[in-house]
């Protein structure tokens, strides 16, 4: 039976050009057009999910390019598709720890930022009307990518320790009863999940990889943030707790370098991998040359590991900062939250008040955060599972000054106090 996901109304095109199915059913990303609203002078922004500048290692990576000298005409040309061969051997030692194992260059893929990973993940693992297990809530971005595929959402609640693997079962299920099918692939962010900032138990870590395994069904391992823990032990990643190869694990620069290098990679089943590679082929041919090699050059360098040090400790500061912020300026009873050992984000559950109403007071006092709803699939697009996000908000301390975040955080219990 075909999967039939009712669309939220498309967005009006005004062409007279006869546009795709996928051009009349696209919309603007809800975060992207909550910005605009935060942009206003002595704004203070908890909204988005952005490293601090502050942190940036600008000297280090400028005197990087004198590989440019001597690597300039490799830097300068295309190259494979794959990805540039010293930053695949960058990867494959990088990669050795969190994966159990040195993959082989035939299981990487450096590909332009996360976002084009899930891309093409989804352009070779998705037909339109498949389904998509998510996290509820989870981020954005792969709602919009596996949506553009085409893709109706399933979802899988979560607490303090990540998704509630032991519902997935009943969930496949449901899928299966509802729309004749199980879903095409199980969406997880592990490590400070963005954007309740929780880390998958490693319990759930291993019976979700049993689970997948069982049912077939691949597993898109995101981790862009398990290198910014900065309190308690490292927790294993799906990958590296089966040998099945269903397993695909991602992650970035974007948050341990800086996001403007645009240089993510992916490790995974050398079949599937090859797959995603000719599907990059017909996108962008190959991620930016010069980029690449000053990652490499970069990395080859040792300035990474001594940057993720740096940073774990300036981001735990400023978590400290906001979670002290919170606990003095909220009112009493009015959030609450699990304070995060690592990555970007705060995730306040709302007691009495509609976090998009919040939203609005909040921007006239000056401080902006992102609503919940924007985490969740909407109504019409989910087959299985919940989307009511209305009393949840994601803070994120990481790009505010400590000033800002205890500002921010008054101005929020303000908000908070009209309600």
């Amino acid at each position: 039976m075909a999967l039939a996901v009712t669309r939220p109304p498309e967005v009006a095109m005004p062409s007279p050009f006869r546009c795709s199915e996928l051009c009349r059913a696209m919309r603007p990303s809800p975060i992207r057009e909550l910005f605009k609203l935060t942009q206003r002078p002595g704004m203070i922004s908890f909204a988005g999910g952005l490293p601090d500048p502050a942190i940036f290692p600008v000297q280090q990576f400028a005197a990087c390019a004198e590989a440019l000298a001597s690597r300039g005409t490799v830097a300068l040309q295309y190259g494979p598709t794959e990805g540039y061969g010293e930053l695949v051997a960058v990867l494959q030692e990088l990669m050795r720890g969190p994966l159990g194992r040195s993959p082989s260059a035939a299981e990487i893929l450096v590909a332009s930022g996360s976002q084009q990973v899930m891309d093409l993940a989804g352009r070779v693992l998705l037909d339109r009307g498949d389904i998509v297990v998510v996290e509820a809530p989870t981020y954005p971005g792969a709602l919009h990518t596996f949506r553009n595929c085409g893709a109706g959402f399933a979802t899988v609640p979560c607490d303090g320790d990540g998704m509630q693997v032991d519902l997935l079962p009943d969930i496949l299920q449901q899928c299966r009863r509802t729309t004749g099918r199980l879903p095409k692939l199980i969406y997880t962010i592990t490590n400070f999940s963005n954007p309740s900032g929780a880390c998958l138990a490693t319990a759930r870590r291993q019976q979700l990889a049993e689970i997948a395994e069982r049912w077939g069904i691949p597993v898109f391992e995101d981790d862009p943030y398990g290198e910014l823990r900065h309190s308690g032990e490292p927790l294993p990643t799906i990958f590296s707790l089966t040998p099945w190869p269903g397993v695909l694990y991602a992650s970035s620069f974007s948050k341990i370098l800086a996001p403007g290098v645009r240089v993510a990679w992916v490790v995974g089943d050398a079949t599937l991998v090859r797959a995603m590679a000719i599907a990059k082929q017909g996108v962008d041919l190959c991620t930016s040359m010069v980029s690449q090699v000053l990652v490499a050059e970069y990395c080859r360098r040792g300035h990474l590991l001594a940057h993720l040090e740096a940073i774990r400790a300036h981001y735990a500061r400023k978590s400290a900062l906001m979670a002290t912020a919170l606990r003095q300026h909220l009112p009493a009873g009015a959030a609450s939250w699990h304070e995060p050992q690592g990555g970007f984000f705060f995730w306040l559950e709302l007691a009495a008040t509609d976090s998009r109403s919040l939203f609005h007071r909040a921007v006239e006092n000056g401080v902006a955060f992102l609503p919940g709803d924007a985490f969740f699939p909407e109504p019409g697009e989910t087959v299985v599972g919940s989307c009511d996000g209305s009393h949840f908000a994601r803070l994120c301390f990481t790009f505010a000054s400590g000033e800002e975040i205890d500002e921010g955080c008054r101005r929020l219990a303000l908000s908070l106090a009209k309600s």
